[in-house]
């Protein structure tokens, strides 16, 4: 489903690169994570496999189309349809309901929601456990019931890959293993997931780990 290809990735100043001439296959339905210290590269690696930056040479190949040379516009519909990317930062509006901020994505400012849309924005929070919690505003949701709105929020356009950045990070563990166990249902529905942690017991509950050091998977 995603292969990358002798990717690199530099930033100035720098005494190496970020991401070394990594090679990577993920094929569909996986959920591999990706370990390793701070300043590693796993982080700028995901946000190249999910097109968020273009690396500086090498190539990405989603389902046998390279992004990385594509025109912005379709890295864009990429990312609007496809991918859907989950921060450890969940970037909710807090003036925003639950249920308004996964449906954020199909919101012009103009145009009221229709049903069908409310509906599915609906299913998602309950398929992500916060049912009767539609009208809550982040204020009033924990930290990991905010990272599920995110997740929702992030699936709401019927996305093929969910890609992952320390989506347990800022939280305390009981409540990260319910988020890794709700990753988990979600892959075992058939997304194809890839996660950045730093977290080893985590990690050993997805399907394959990888582990980088100085830009390179090791």
């Amino acid at each position: 489903m995603l292969r990358a290809q002798n990717v690199v990735k530099c930033y100035a100043g720098a005494e190496r690169p970020a991401v070394d001439h990594v090679d990577l296959q993920v094929g569909a339905g996986e959920f591999v994570s990706i370990v390793g210290r701070s300043g590693s590269g796993k982080s700028t690696l995901l946000h190249i496999l999910s097109s968020l930056i273009r690396p500086d040479s090498g190539s990405v190949f989603f389902r046998g189309r390279d992004i990385c040379s594509a025109p912005e516009s379709l890295r864009n519909r990429l990312r609007h349809r496809d991918f859907a990317v989950v921060f450890q930062q969940r970037h909710l509006l807090p003036y925003l309901s639950a249920l308004e901020n996964v449906l954020l994505p199909f919101m012009d400012g103009f145009t009221p929601v229709g049903a069908e849309r409310l509906e599915t924005g609906r299913g998602l929070l309950r398929r992500v456990g916060l049912e009767g919690k539609e009208a809550s505003r982040p204020g009033e949701l924990s930290g990991g019931e905010q990272q599920r709105v995110a997740i929702a929020r992030a699936l709401i356009r019927g996305a093929r890959a969910l890609f992952a950045d320390e989506p347990t990070g800022s939280l305390d563990y009981a409540t990260g293993e319910s988020v890794m166990e709700l990753l988990g249902g979600l892959n075992a529905e058939g997304l194809t997931i890839i996660m950045v942690t730093h977290n080893e017991e985590f990690a050993g509950r997805t399907g394959r780990v990888l582990r980088m050091s100085d830009g390179r998977i090791i």
